[in-house]
């Protein structure tokens, strides 16, 4: 199996030349997509923050620096245009960028998808994408096993986390009294793909190093597909992807992610026939799999049980290693509260245990990590929209059928926010003393306020067992390492388009603690 960074490697090589090639033949027949661009746009009055040189014919330039420059976009448009909507020619095409006010009307109307803009963006219909086409298919067959069951199990899943996430530690973090080095990205993905496939495959595959390499490859592989096709003119897409390296890997992860789950589906599948046989209670699964094919009976469809894993992965993973690696950056930087979180976790295991209500008052820690979501969030604009009808908003703003929006943060906000560029772990800890404020300033709360995980109706379904798989594997590090930064080498966020990660090559330096309490590993 090619190693990502091989197939990085290759993309990079070839990646500009290929784009080039299309992107001259797109001139040539230029006109076909002037008469796509061309027209007069949904929203024509509103001031366009970078608009395309030599009219839009020409967009696709402007796209491509979207993608490398979007933050520095986006903040433009808000310092520019104070309290206003405006317009960005985005690598999704033209957007609509509405202020923070408009969230809450917004947030649960029907004519609004989230689906449909996730389907659009991220290429449904090409091989390879099959996950996209999951997340937007009609069915909500990933959001109801993400809203429904692995909710209701949310209780019975903390102890399994807590069990796989000593030895997850030991392989990434080591057992060193002394200082080691640690590439901190590598080290969260590989203990966040332990922990979520310990949850959705059960005790089979966790421990599969193939397996977890073709889930980890595939949610690094998947935004750089992703990105590198919307580099191509739109109308060329479906051809293009066949030549595009990364592309190309994305579709080799997936044909092996169904390689090695075929040996263990068959194997379910032959022990629930043999007690169908024999007329004895058919065996039990209590992983994602089995929660599948439950809603998937009762919707009456049907689905592929590789895509079905490789969605799950690629939506946990991506969410809940860049925000636990976030906050283990942020508490290097700042390590004055780490003894308090410690005196937390420890205080509250030893009354209560690896529970559900135990997460619940660890207060502290869930401050520390909505901090740093607030601060850094996976998307540096929240709530994208497609319009499946034209949509009348506030001040006379006319979204035509088919329009795209998505709605600017005030996480920065120093109207509500004090020291708002200041990591403060302890601010949302301090708000849920105050009256009402009890359940706006948890993690998984949604608000205009803090959009971490989107705001309303498509607010991240997922959320729960994010915050509870994070809590528990931070608990533990909190209590078995000290951990700083090397240097700060690495330390800038990478921005590609609307989504922001913690860097990639950011080093720490660990060790492991020497007499911990051993509450924390209790079962």
């Amino acid at each position: 199996m090619p190693s990502y960074d091989s197939i990085v490697y290759l993309s990079c090589s070839s990646e500009f030349s290929f784009i080039l090639f299309f992107t001259c033949i797109s001139v040539l027949i230029g006109f076909v997509i002037a008469l796509r661009y061309n027209r007069e746009t949904v929203f024509s009055t509103l001031p366009v923050v970078n608009k395309p040189i030599l009219g839009s014919l020409f967009a696709i330039v402007a796209q491509w620096k979207f993608i490398d420059q979007s933050k520095a976009l986006v903040e433009a448009g808000q310092k520019h245009h104070p309290g206003k909507p405006f317009r960005l020619w985005t690598d999704w095409g033209e957007v609509l960028m509405l202020t923070p006010n408009y969230a809450h009307k917004i947030r649960n109307d029907p004519r609004l998808s989230f689906t449909k803009a996730v389907s659009f963006d991220g290429h449904a219909n090409i091989p390879g994408f099959e996950t996209v086409k999951l997340i937007s298919n009609g069915d909500n067959l990933i959001q109801l096993v993400a809203r429904k069951q692995l909710t209701r199990h949310l209780t019975a899943v903390i102890r399994p986390l807590s069990s796989v996430t000593e030895e997850a530690l030991i392989k990434n973090l080591g057992q060193s009294s002394e200082w080691i080095e640690v590439n901190l990205k590598s080290a969260i993905l590989d203990i966040i793909a332990r922990l979520s496939s310990r949850i959705y495959f059960g005790e089979l595959l966790y421990q599969n190093e193939e397996w977890l390499s073709v889930v980890k490859n595939y949610a690094s592989l998947f935004f750089t597909a992703s990105t590198d096709l919307r580099k191509i003119p739109w109308i060329f897409r479906p051809f293009a992807h066949w030549f595009v390296p990364s592309c190309q890997a994305i579709r080799h992860e997936r044909s092996n992610a169904r390689r090695i789950l075929r040996p263990y589906l068959d194997q379910r599948k032959s022990l629930k026939e043999n007690a169908r046989l024999a007329h004895t209670s058919p065996p039990k699964f209590e992983d994602a799999i089995e929660w599948a094919e439950t809603e998937a009976k009762n919707n009456g469809s049907t689905y592929d049980p590789a895509t079905f894993q490789l969605t799950l992965s690629l939506l946990a993973i991506h969410t809940t290693y860049d925000l636990l690696e976030m906050c283990m950056i942020d508490l290097a930087r700042s390590p004055g509260c780490v003894e308090d979180l410690r005196n937390e976790i420890l205080n509250v295991l030893r009354k209560e245990g690896w529970t559900k209500h135990a997460l619940y008052n660890m207060k502290l820690l869930d401050s520390a990590i909505k901090e740093s979501q607030r601060l850094k969030p996976g998307s540096i604009t929240s709530m994208r929209r497609y319009a499946t009808s034209d949509i009348h908003l506030d001040g006379g703003i006319v979204l035509r059928k088919g329009g795209r929006l998505n709605v600017l943060t005030l996480h920065r906000s120093p109207d509500l926010y004090s020291s708002p560029d200041t990591y403060d772990p302890y601010r949302f800890y301090n708000m849920r003393s105050l009256p009402g404020k009890e359940n706006w300033a948890q993690l998984v709360s949604t608000s205009v306020e803090h959009m971490g995980f989107g705001h309303g109706e498509h607010s991240c379904p997922g959320r729960f067992f994010a915050a509870n798989e994070i809590k528990v594997a931070l608990a533990h590090i909190l209590v078995k390492y000290d951990w700083k930064l090397q240097d700060e080498t690495g330390l800038k966020t990478e921005t590609k388009g609307m989504i922001e990660k913690a860097g990639g090559k950011v080093k720490i330096l660990v060790r492991r603690r020497a007499n911990t309490d051993r509450v924390v590993d209790a079962i």
